[in-house]
């Protein structure tokens, strides 16, 4: 066996499939050279293993636990007990790091001996561009440990720490997440932390994410590499932080009161928005109608619906499953409101990506300002979830003081010859013009 690594890198992971590789490329950059990167699955059983290995690097090792933890404490606890360094680091599978991360870290335990927690800065960047990314790690205070919460991306300690404080818990033994109990129990414990006053962590919150879980994606990610090998990159990181401190999201992940919650709540509902815990799948049969109740959706529409609408919740490209499966065209109809008839003209839509052509009825006057019927012909997943993903233009996207759009029931059935006509009569009428 080759010389131990000064610092082990735990990855956890479940079904990230190729999607992994970019959080593995940023760590294989980094200037610090000695470490090894343990990659944990939680019990994959696509293609993760396949791809890891294929890296054929020799600094990166993989397991896969059986059975499955359902969340990331397992696949820690493993890979602390399978490192072979002196220092751990963590690394989320959809997270990336600038190539300084690790030497960062390490000078700070180089300067402080009896350091407990050495943390960088991070910024959680929000889905498609939202405005509002927060920025956290970057603290002078020692006390910021009892307030301020840290990615695991973002910090690093010693291998024998759970040796003192014990290891990362079952979120169905907490009430808070489990990295927030981790990081709480080592300052209660009166461990020091410290801040490497840089930003090296560049997180994307899969709970931000409505599910991420269902559709893996790593356009986010393979675009933050590219920037960070273009000039000017270190100046659109400050322009960031700058623009968190004016907007108020700076140092703004603070820890809240969990007391009131039951153990593993959080952990369930959080599940829900990342789409690990989907409602049963099944056949379109003669048609479905679902109606909007209350439901987690992250970032993407309201969580409780008003008089049976769902109002968009920021994110331009909000995200909508369709728990039904067919091997032939489906027929779609969705309920749109807006306040102004003219933002009920046009919508862009996809369903699992494909564009759709999207028909809409002429806005009418309802309660909330103007409503019309969208309608597409969409092509169902056969054997799996299908997403509907909307392209919000300007006038559509909620901001403050601008509602947004809503959506009321959609339906879904098999598509008609009726349909394919009426669908069929408008290019028939221009070619007869």
């Amino acid at each position: 066996m080759t010389e131990a690594p000064l610092v082990s890198v735990i990855m956890a992971t479940y079904n990230r499939g190729r999607h992994i590789l970019p959080s593995i490329r940023s760590v294989e950059r980094q200037t610090f050279r000695n470490f090894e990167l343990v990659v944990v699955g939680d019990d994959c059983t696509d293609e993760t293993a396949d791809v890891v290995r294929e890296l054929g690097s020799e600094k990166i090792r993989w397991l896969n636990l059986d059975p499955r933890g359902g969340s990331q404490s397992f696949p820690n606890n493993a890979g602390i007990d399978a490192a072979r360094g002196a220092f751990i680091a963590y690394i989320g599978h959809d997270d990336i790091w600038a190539p300084g991360h690790l030497e960062a870290l390490l000078d700070l335990f180089a300067k402080d001996p009896a350091l407990g927690i050495g943390v960088s800065g991070a910024i959680f960047h929000l889905p498609n561009d939202m405005p509002g990314s927060q920025v956290t790690g970057l603290f002078d205070d020692d006390e910021a440990k009892f307030t301020h919460f840290f990615p695991p991306s973002s910090f690093a300690h010693r291998k024998e720490l759970t040796r003192t404080i014990g290891a990362w818990r079952s979120p169905l033994e907490t009430r808070p997440p489990v990295d927030v109990e981790f990081l709480v129990r080592a300052a209660n414990a009166g461990l020091r932390f410290a801040s490497t006053g840089r930003i090296t962590v560049h997180k994307f919150a899969a709970g931000h994410r409505y599910l991420s879980y269902v559709r893996h994606e790593s356009h986010e990610q393979e675009a933050i590499l590219q920037k960070m090998r273009r000039p000017g990159f270190d100046d659109d990181v400050a322009a960031i932080v700058d623009a968190a401190r004016s907007a108020g999201s700076f140092m703004a992940v603070r820890y809240r009161d969990f007391s009131a919650l039951e153990p593993g709540q959080l952990a369930r509902e959080n599940a829900v928005r990342k789409g690990m815990t989907l409602p049963p799948l099944q056949p379109v049969g003669s048609g479905h109608t679902i109606e909007q109740r209350p439901a987690l959706c992250a970032l993407d529409w309201r969580d409780l619906p008003e008089d049976g609408i769902r109002w968009a919740n920021g994110n331009p490209r909000p995200r909508f499953l369709i728990p039904f499966t067919s091997d032939r065209p489906a027929r779609l109809s969705i309920l749109l409101t807006h306040a102004d008839k003219d933002a009920l003209r046009t919508l862009a839509l996809t369903c699992n990506g494909a564009p759709l052509v999207v028909h809409l009825g002429k806005p009418v006057r309802a309660r909330e300002g103007r409503q019309a019927t969208a309608s597409a012909t969409v092509r169902l997943m056969r054997d799996d979830y299908s997403i509907l993903e909307f392209g919000l233009c300007e006038r559509q996207v909620t901001t403050p003081g601008h509602r947004g759009i809503g959506i009321g029931p959609i339906g879904v059935r098999p598509l008609r010859f009726s349909d394919r006509l009426r669908d069929g009569l408008p290019a028939i009428l221009r070619a007869q013009r």
